[in-house]
């Protein structure tokens, strides 16, 4: 599946084309300090064959490459909520330092929101960042995402304690 936006950025799913680009691109720390634990870092050829290899069983697919002018510059994602939190998607997605500045993540944003209402029965789409990143921050704004919540001292990473800022997009309210 290939979503197509402005500027040569593509939401495509995941496939063996992007194998030898994800693992050289993922494998920065300045992308994995922004991003859940679970993270891989070093990000590997393996990590990158296992994520592309778990993302072939989703129909419809949940998560994409960036693509851009026919380069891969990133990822983007969600993960649905279980039992009573259903109605929701948690929102991930990162782009490669070469791509930064460029205005793709926020592109990227809009395109996969507007997927995801259009796909998935769900009510509202959230995203966790933390304190330290006001560049995901503006991209989630920027993407027509406001902010909902700040969770005081609710993360810690390298052995430093975080806010977390929470921001949502719900069905309807655009």
């Amino acid at each position: 599946m290939i979503i197509t936006g402005e500027r040569e950025i593509r939401l495509v799913t995941w496939n063996e084309a992007h194998f030898h680009q994800l693992y050289p691109l993922a494998n920065n720390p300045k992308i994995a300090m922004n991003l859940k634990d679970s993270y891989p870092q070093p990000y590997t050829i393996h990590d990158a064959r296992h994520w592309i290899e778990h993302n072939q069983k989703y129909n419809p697919p949940q998560n994409f490459a960036v693509e851009f002018e026919g380069r891969l510059a990133g990822a983007i994602g969600s993960d649905r909520g279980k039992d009573e939190l259903r109605t929701n998607m948690e929102l991930g997605f990162w782009i490669g330092e070469p791509f930064w500045g460029k205005g793709i993540a926020t592109e990227a944003v809009k395109l996969y929101t507007k997927y995801i209402f259009e796909k998935f029965d769900i009510e509202r789409i959230f995203a966790q960042v933390y304190d330290f990143n006001g560049q995901s921050m503006n991209v989630l704004e920027k993407a027509g995402y406001f902010p909902e919540a700040i969770l005081k001292k609710a993360f810690v990473k390298n052995s430093n304690v975080g806010d977390i800022f929470q921001y949502v997009n719900i069905r309807g309210e655009q």
